[in-house]
């Protein structure tokens, strides 16, 4: 099953140019910091307006195959394959508070603290 668009699929009449120069922008945008920035200000508006719901809060993880990252580490359950981990944290309506990525040997016990 294919889910997404590859970059070199992305339509000209949108004015996405070619993918190449779009990932560029997104990777540009991702160091410089803009996607926590706008979680933040979405996080600090929902707070704002007491749409948060921290009564309850549920945490999950997903295991990724993923080579080249810094947060690529061994798995503990696929011999050692190099696997990273997302956690998520999200508030009892399922916003999303917090995502991190880990190496796969990490325990998800240690990202809740």
């Amino acid at each position: 099953m294919l889910t997404g668009i590859p970059w070199e699929m992305l339509p000209r009449e949108l004015g996405c140019g070619s993918g190449a120069p779009c990932w560029m922008c997104l990777r540009d945008w991702q160091i410089a910091g803009v996607w926590d920035g706008l979680h933040r200000e979405l996080l600090t508006r929902l707070y704002q307006a007491d749409w948060l719901d921290w009564g309850r809060a549920c945490m999950d993880t997903l295991r990724l195959q993923q080579k080249g990252s810094e947060a690529t580490g061994p798995s503990p359950r696929d011999r050692g394959r190099p696997d990273t981990k997302r956690h998520i944290i999200t508030d009892r309506q399922g916003v999303p508070n917090t995502v991190l990525l880990t190496r796969a040997i990490i325990h998800d016990s240690r990202m809740l603290k």
